[in-house]
């Protein structure tokens, strides 16, 4: 299945960078070419004509750009509307449990004993505790 917002784009990239070159390089081609001695011709083709060619050039590349960009997101970045459809990384953590459920005693992570992955010992009763899952 082909994007078509994706080929247009690059189309018009290619179009406005013609556009561009041609105008920047022809601005000065015609400095050479024009039997002139006047200043202001000089400038003209010189400053204005690859001046306004950049602007037209820039234009059509932009126009050619409007779907691939999407919306502007915080910063000014440019984001993907299918991207913002993806759900975010999640992290999580495993804690032990504060409090040891068969004894009540008070459990931190420096005096228990890890037997498993996922699974502590309470260091009074011997008891075996699985550990809780907390997102970060």
């Amino acid at each position: 299945m082909s994007d078509d917002s994706s080929s247009s784009g690059c189309g018009t990239t290619i179009i406005g960078m013609i556009i561009i070159v041609v105008g920047f390089f022809g601005g000065f081609m015609q400095f050479f070419w024009a039997d002139t001695h006047d200043v202001g011709m000089i400038l003209f083709y010189v400053l204005v004509v690859p001046m306004i060619s950049f602007l037209v050039g820039a234009g059509v590349i932009v126009y050619g750009m409007r779907k691939r960009i999407g919306t502007v997101g915080a910063f000014g970045l440019a984001m993907n509307p299918r991207m913002a459809s993806v759900p975010k990384e999640r992290s999580f953590i495993y804690e032990p449990p504060s409090f040891c459920k068969d004894c009540g005693a008070s459990l931190t992570s420096e005096g228990i004993e890890w037997v498993g992955p996922l699974t502590i010992k309470c260091p009074y009763c011997g008891a075996t505790h699985k550990t809780e899952k907390r997102e970060i």
